[in-house]
């Protein structure tokens, strides 16, 4: 008699504590204005293709790493490939605005240097929604305005 009065309550507070959450457009005034491209008007289509992981979390990537390290964005089917730097890749994605979500990454299980930033690509892709940020320099996505990871063609 208890038990179903106990998961109701559960029930009922689970849907209380439901929020949506929703991101800003964020200004780039680290950028010249002719070098910016407005938040306003992103195309996700201007995602598709290949780029090349230049930093993470503010630093340059590895130099094992670099060469190797990329996002390939399949907008016909918002899936996402790459590499680590280490190892393949892939998942999906979904835009919304400014806004990015990662969905869950597959990654191969090979044995990787101490020093890859595999983890932290991979936790900066599973957190929470990124803004993205196209430029002519190229691609930006941040956690509120703090740049998470940069990427070039």
């Amino acid at each position: 008699m208890l038990r179903p009065a106990l998961y109701a309550a559960l029930a009922a507070l689970a849907l209380v504590s439901c929020t949506a959450k929703t991101t800003e457009p964020v200004a780039d005034t680290t950028a010249s204005p002719e070098m910016s491209v407005s938040t306003a008007t992103l195309d996700p289509a201007a995602l598709a293709g290949e780029w090349r992981i230049r930093t993470l979390n503010g630093a340059a990537m590895p130099a094992e790493a670099a060469a190797e390290a990329t996002l390939n964005f399949d907008t016909a089917t918002n899936k996402v490939s790459g590499s680590t730097g280490c190892n393949r890749l892939m998942g999906t994605y979904a835009t919304s605005g400014t806004g990015i979500t990662f969905g869950p990454m597959a990654t191969t299980r090979m044995a990787c240097s101490p020093n890859s930033p595999e983890a932290g690509l991979l936790a900066a892709l599973g957190s929470k929604t990124l803004i993205y940020q196209l430029s002519a320099e190229g691609l930006t996505l941040l956690e509120g305005t703090t740049p998470v990871i940069t990427l070039s063609r």
